[in-house]
């Protein structure tokens, strides 16, 4: 409900969120139109919208038999051109991942971002399933000369093993912990904190990134849900603030580090 959406980033803006990354890809129900409504009548907030895949359960045939080019094609002319026939423009590419395996689909998804993001410079972001594969999507990005400093691994706070986080990082890919408000998942916000103080002191604090994996309508308060996209303005920042993050590390987590990942680097073809 365009209303609803656009109640719910007010609130979202009067609790100082400035920019929104709408990460539904193509193929799991993405309305192009409703985003572009959305965005003129809530112009105080950036939307960025994607482009690309998610995991090989979505794909539909017509996807499931292009070729990687085909695909990277496809991504190449949302980005340039506009999306399901309109002049909106994605800014962001969005593949996925299963949980321990990457499918072929999958993989060749992960491929086709990469040569896309090469043409075009738009950064790519990850779906992980529960923060597994994360090295291995590495390897496939970098594989196809990705930058990985313009790829971002989602949902790592799923798994929050240092080893495997910190070898991830080595590897200069930044990662993001979403999974704010979840408490149902059993893990406290405590612990993320706990762990992301963790890595910034292990000196990976550009690498970096706080969001909120809110993909349903049970997550916003205009739908009569919780804890709304304010929550993490409103709630999660003062709390840093209280635990003894300074101001210029939370500028640098919400700001300076998306703002980066964000901007189209130079082409490479």
């Amino acid at each position: 409900d365009v209303g609803k959406a656009v109640q719910e980033l007010r609130m979202f803006i009067e609790a100082g969120g400035k920019t929104l990354v709408e990460a539904t890809p193509i193929n799991y129900g993405r309305d192009v139109r409703g985003l572009t409504e959305i965005a003129r009548k809530a112009p105080e907030v950036n939307i960025v919208a994607s482009t690309g895949f998610y995991v090989a359960e979505a794909f539909d045939q017509r996807l499931s038999e292009m070729r990687i080019d085909e695909l990277a094609e496809l991504m190449i002319r949302e980005i340039r051109e506009g999306m399901d026939g309109t002049s909106s423009k994605a800014g962001v590419i969005k593949v996925a991942a299963g949980y321990f395996r990457i499918h072929p689909l999958e993989e060749k998804a992960l491929r086709a971002a990469a040569r896309a993001h090469l043409e075009t410079g738009a950064p790519i972001q990850v779906h992980t399933t529960h923060g597994t594969m994360a090295l291995e999507i590495s390897e496939v990005l970098e594989g196809e000369g990705a930058e990985l400093r313009k790829a971002l691994l989602l949902h790592m706070d799923d798994n929050m093993d240092k080893w495997l986080t910190v070898k991830v990082l080595e590897r200069g890919v930044n990662i993001c912990f979403d999974k704010f408000a979840r408490v149902k998942y059993r893990i406290p916000e405590e612990w993320r904190i706990k762990f992301l103080e963790d890595l910034i002191k292990e000196g990976f604090e550009s690498q970096l990134m706080i969001s909120m994996d809110a993909g349903r309508r049970s997550y916003y308060k205009s739908y009569g849900g919780g804890p709304g996209l304010e929550y993490l303005p409103k709630v999660i920042v003062p709390r840093l603030l209280e635990m003894g993050w300074d101001e210029k590390l939370v500028k640098r987590i919400f700001f300076e580090n998306p703002r980066e990942f964000l901007k189209f680097s130079p082409r490479k073809r």
